[in-house]
Parts: C-alpha cells; sequence; structure tokens
C-alpha cells in the first residue's frame, strides 16, 4: 500500500503464533507462505485489558495471543535507508505497535528512514516466570530484530543501520536488549526516552513469587496454565497488580536471559556499545497522578520500604511524592546507565509542559511522544495538549528532526535544536528541551541535589 509517497506493510509474522505448546515459550519462526499475503491491515495485538486507561483502544479492538506481527512504513523509492525499530511502551501490560500515534510515515517521508513497528507478548504471557528460560516478551523483541536483520533490505533497508527506539517499558526493554548476549550485533543505535530498566531489578526468586501467587488464584500448576484460558489470566493478572503495582509484570534476571541490571552490564563492560540518545521528562509520574492515582500511593509505599529509616529525609528533597518516584522509576536508572555506558551518550530532559488538566500534567510521562512522531494532529494528542496545538509544533518539528538526525548518524545534531556535548559522569551536560521563553539550552547536572541522594 503507497500513499504520499510511503509505502506501508501491515500485520507481517515475524515468529509463529505463540499458542498451545508455545504458550508461555520463548518465539519460534514463522511458517513461510506462498504467493502474496494481505499487508493492509495490522494484526491483532497482544492480550491485555480492554479498559486500560492509556492504551488508547476502541471496543474494536482485536486481541489474540496470536500477535507476533509488525508493520513496515518505507520511501516510496531508494535503498539502502537507515531503519528505526519502535518497541511501545505500556508498563509491559498494555500497548501495541499499531496505535495511529506510531504511524511512521513522517520519519518516512520527511527523512528516508524505514520505520518498524513491532507487538510482543505482555502481561504474565511475556513475563510469567516458569522456572525455565524466562523473559519471553523480550526475546518476542529479539526475533522481531531478526527479521529485520534478514528481511528489511527489501523493503529499502539498511539492516547494518538500525536503530532501535522506545519509550518508557519499550525503553526499559531496549536497556536489557543492550545487555542481551541474544541481541547483540541486530542493532547499531539506541534511543531510550524514559525508560532504562530499574535501579534493582526482580531476581528469580522474585518472579517466583508472583508466579506463586498466580498459580494459586488459578488453581493450575506450571504445567496446566498453559491449557487455562486467556481471560482468567488476565484476571489473575489484575488482582496482582492491585496489590503489588505496576512494576510487578517487568523483565527479572533469570540468570539466562538476563543475568544483570542494564547498569552493572554497563560497569562489566559486558554492553553492546552503540551510540545511546537518552533521557526522561521533567514531570514523569504526574501523568500516573492523573489518570491512576492508586499507582502513587503503592509505589510511594514501595519506596518507604526502600529507604526505611532514611524516607523523611530523602522525601524533603522533592516537590512531592510524584516526584520521588519519578525519579526512582525513570531518571535515576537512565542517570546509572548513561554514567557507566562505555559508548557515546547523549542526555535530554523535557521540561515542555502542558497545560491541559488544569497544568497538573507539566511535562509528564510520554508527552513528548507526539513531537518526536510529528503527530501533533492526532486528536487524542491535541486534548492531551489542551486543545491549542500551535505552540508545539516549531518544538515538535525540532525533536522529530534532531531524533531523525541521530537515527541516519548516531549523532543528534543539525534537527534545530541546540547542539549539545556527550555525557559523562564529571560534568553530566544535559540538553533541556523546552519552548520559550527559555528554550532549549544545555545545563551541566540538572537536578543535582536529588540524584546526589541516590549513590550508585
Amino acid at each position: 500500500m503507497e500513499r504520499d509517497g510511503v509505502r506501508v506493510w501491515k500485520g507481517i509474522p515475524y515468529a509463529a503464533p505463540p499458542i498451545g505448546a508455545l504458550r508461555f515459550r520463548p518465539p519460534v519462526p514463522a511458517e513461510p507462505w506462498q504467493g502474496e499475503r494481505d499487508c493492509a491491515h495490522a494484526g491483532p495485538v497482544a492480550i491485555q485489558a480492554r479498559e486500560n486507561a492509556m492504551a488508547g483502544f476502541s471496543d474494536k479492538t482485536v486481541f489474540s495471543e496470536d500477535c507476533l506481527s509488525l508493520n513496515v512504513f518505507a520511501p516510496a523509492t531508494g535503498s539502502n535507508h537507515p531503519v528505526m525499530v519502535w518497541i511501545h511502551g505500556g508498563a509491559f501490560i498494555m500497548g501495541s505497535g499499531s496505535v495511529p500515534l506510531y504511524s511512521g510515515a513522517s520519519f518516512a517521508a520527511r527523512h528516508d528512514i524505514v520505520v518498524v513497528t513491532i507487538n510482543y507478548r505482555l502481561g504474565l504471557f511475556g513475563f510469567l516466570y516458569l522456572g525455565q528460560e524466562g523473559n519471553v516478551g523480550l526475546l518476542d523483541q529479539v526475533a522481531a530484530l531478526r527479521w529485520v536483520r534478514d528481511n528489511i533490505a527489501a523493503f529499502g533497508g539498511d539492516p547494518s543501520a538500525v536503530t532501535v527506539m522506545g519509550e518508557s517499558a519499550g525503553a526499559m526493554s531496549i536497556a536489557y536488549l543492550l545487555a542481551m548476549p541474544a541481541a547483540r550485533g541486530l542493532f547499531q543505535r539506541a534511543i531510550l526516552q524514559s525508560g532504562a530498566g530499574a535501579l534493582e531489578p526482580p531476581t528469580r526468586d522474585d518472579a517466583t513469587a508472583v508466579t506463586t501467587g498466580v498459580l494459586a488464584e488459578l488453581g493450575a500448576t506450571a504445567s496446566t496454565i498453559a491449557d487455562v484460558p486467556a481471560d482468567r489470566i488476565v484476571a489473575a493478572q489484575a488482582t496482582m497488580l492491585r496489590t503489588r503495582g505496576l512494576g510487578a509484570v517487568a523483565p527479572y534476571v533469570d540468570g539466562i536471559t538476563i543475568t544483570s541490571s542494564p547498569s552493572a552490564a554497563a560497569r562489566a563492560g559486558d554492553i553492546a556499545k552503540v551510540p545511546l540518545l537518552i533521557g526522561t521528562n521533567r514531570d514523569e509520574w504526574d501523568l500516573f497522578d492523573v489518570v491512576m492515582p492508586a499507582t502513587t500511593e503503592i509505589a510511594a509505599a514501595q519506596v518507604r520500604g526502600r529507604l526505611g529509616a532514611d524516607t523523611e529525609r530523602v522525601r524533603a528533597a522533592y516537590r512531592s511524592w510524584s516526584d520521588l518516584v519519578g525519579d526512582v522509576v525513570f531518571r535515576i536508572p537512565a542517570i546509572r546507565l548513561a554514567e557507566a555506558f562505555p559508548g557515546p551518550v547523549y542526555m535530554y530532559r523535557f521540561d515542555v509542559a502542558s497545560p491541559a488538566f488544569g497544568g497538573r500534567l507539566g511535562a509528564a510521562h510520554a508527552l513528548e511522544l507526539p513531537l518526536v512522531w510529528n503527530q501533533l494532529a492526532n486528536p487524542f494528542v491535541t486534548l492531551l495538549f489542551g486543545g491549542d496545538i500551535a505552540p508545539f509544533t516549531a518544538i515538535g518539528l525540532q525533536m522529530h528532526d534532531t531524533w531523525s538526525a541521530f537515527i541516519r548518524t548516531g549523532v543528534p545534531e543539525g534537527g534545530g535544536l541546540p547542539r549539545w556535548p556527550l555525557y559523562d559522569g564529571v560534568r553530566r551536560a544535559t540538553l533541556v528541551i523546552d519552548r520559550a521563553p527559555q528554550g532549549s539550552r544545555v545545563i551541566d547536572d540538572p537536578g543535582r541535589e536529588q540524584r546526589e541522594l541516590w549513590p550508585a
């Protein structure tokens, strides 16, 4: 399908349907087919709760365990174009690569970049630990990257110039991919927006505890859960999330797929040494305060448990619990990874605030997405920015063009944002992205007082 100089293929399977005996198992290659395949429609999205507040689905959205497909947006002509593979966010429990916000048309038409957006298994389907190789949701992403390596040239892409880009859970996924031997050599650049793994990732024991609770609620065993209806598994997951919080379903150190945190792997030099663009938003957790306020209470309780006697001292350095939790979940892990990373790193902080919801969003989590994707005209985005997108158009194009420059060259220059130096553990030069009157500018070690509360 071609439109406005962009060719689009949707719903291409990159692995076999993970159903039946393949449920909870690592992905296996898709069966080849003969003749032409209809690629005009995106495939089903991964099984998840339809009512998720931030997933953006309708009553017409099709959910299925048969979800391992991808979509390709490519320039209408030419070959050997740089490739960007998008890994969507959603707390590892929601989302899809096919939502309209992630249309790669602007990257393809404006910058001659081939864009691939993927689905991967979510929630318990992707991260239930059954005593063998775990984190199959991450292994899905590796399988998709292998598909890109083997097939993207046929779509005009250069398999030796692949950038992985993700936000939130997608960025956290990429942090682990950087450290996973299975993903080594499958990409040459990485962009991590609001996610860098966990300061202390769950262990195999933590994952086992989650599994024990899920099996007890379902009245199942590790050998029989493959036969439990999907809707019952989703219901058990919802119960667990209410008690354990959003981090209950996330990558864990299983000793096989993941052997350490991304920052520990970086300190050991056991990580892909590719150019890295990484950053966070100034008011990350304000989105959750507005949309899912109960998550802040659970997260704050977990932080109290971690800090113990230091809780009040640390809390006093922050404006709110929301800011403190945002640092624990997003900013500090990003800084730790950047400090230890052996390759070139460019760090940013997104300060563009929205006036929506009476200004309560601030520069919240995910607010940079429509700017990076040049998707400000999306109706949902218009709502997110308070109904008037005109004030955000210029900074949006600057971000879109700068991110594209990095995808093309590994250096974020020439897109209209100020040039900013490489990040290191001494100066900590950070590009603060903002609109007038202050505008975008380089600041050394922003938020130093709070950063120093979290020693490496």
